[in-house]
C-alpha cells in the first residue's frame, strides 16, 4: 500500500476511500477501522462542490475577460480605422501618429489587464487639440464604458483566481487526510496481521490497487492547472 500522490485527481482518492471503507466493513476483524474512512467520505460531497464551483468560476470569469478584451480590441480597430480616414490614409500626420505609433496588430495584442491601461492611454490623448469634438465623443463614448466594464472583469477574474487558490488548499488538506487515515489503518492492518500469522498481503487488500480497480478507471491529472491571466 503507497501514499497516493496528492498531485492525482480528488476523484483517485475517492476511489480509493470507498473501496477501503468496504474493505474494512467486510472484515469482523477491521471494521473498527473504518469510521475515520467514512467520515471522510462523508466530506468528499463539500470538498467536490467546494473543487467544481471554484473550477467553474474561474473559467466562466476568464470566459468574461476574453470576451470583454475582443470587444476591447473591436473598439480600438474601429478608432483606427477612423483615424486613418481622418487624416487621409496618411499615417505620418500627428493625429494618426499620437493615436497609433505601431501597427494595429501590436496596439491589440495584449491579455486584458494591459489592453485597459492601453486603451485607457490613447482616450487620454484623445483629449488633445489634435481632434474634433464629434471625434472624441464618438470614440471615447465607444472606448469609455468598455474600459470600466474590463476593470470590472479584471477584479472578477482575481477574485475567481483567490477562491481558486483557497479551494486548493482545502482540496489538499482533504487528500492529505485521506492519506494519514489510509496509513494509519494499514499500520493497524499489518498489526493485526501479525497478531494472527498472516502476511502483509492481508494487509494490502484492504486497499485499491491495478488488480482491483475497475477496467475503466481513469486518473486525471491537473488538479493544479491555471487558465491564462486576464
Amino acid at each position: 500500500m503507497r501514499r497516493i500522490d496528492p498531485s492525482r485527481a480528488v476523484l483517485v482518492f475517492w476511489s480509493d476511500l470507498v473501496f477501503h471503507e468496504a474493505a474494512l466493513l467486510a472484515d469482523d476483524e477491521a471494521k473498527h477501522l473504518a469510521a475515520p474512512v467514512s467520515q471522510a467520505l462523508d466530506e468528499f460531497n463539500t470538498i467536490l462542490k467546494i473543487d467544481l464551483d471554484t473550477r467553474r468560476g474561474e473559467l466562466k470569469a476568464s470566459a468574461r475577460a476574453s470576451i470583454a478584451d475582443a470587444h476591447l480590441n473591436d473598439a480600438l480597430r474601429k478608432l483606427h480605422n477612423a483615424t486613418l480616414f481622418l487624416v487621409g490614409q496618411d499615417r505620418k500626420q500627428p493625429q494618426f501618429k499620437t493615436l497609433f505609433s505601431e501597427s494595429i496588430d501590436k496596439v491589440i495584442r495584449f491579455a486584458l489587464k494591459r489592453q485597459i491601461e492601453v486603451a485607457a492611454d490613447i482616450v487620454g490623448k484623445l483629449a488633445l487639440k489634435l481632434y474634433t469634438d464629434d471625434f472624441k465623443t464618438t470614440h471615447v463614448g465607444l472606448l469609455q464604458p468598455l474600459i470600466d466594464h474590463g476593470k470590472t472583469i479584471v477584479q472578477e477574474v482575481r477574485g475567481a483566481a483567490l477562491a481558486r487558490t483557497e479551494a486548493r488548499l482545502d482540496v489538499r488538506a482533504w487528500k492529505d487526510n485521506a492519506n494519514a487515515i489510509r496509513l494509519a489503518n494499514y499500520g493497524e492492518l499489518v498489526a493485526i496481521a501479525g497478531r494472527t500469522g498472516r502476511k502483509k498481503d492481508w494487509a494490502d487488500a484492504f486497499f485499491l490497487s491495478n488488480k482491483t480497480a475497475p477496467v475503466d478507471d481513469t486518473d486525471e491529472q491537473g488538479d493544479e492547472d491555471d487558465p491564462d491571466e486576464a
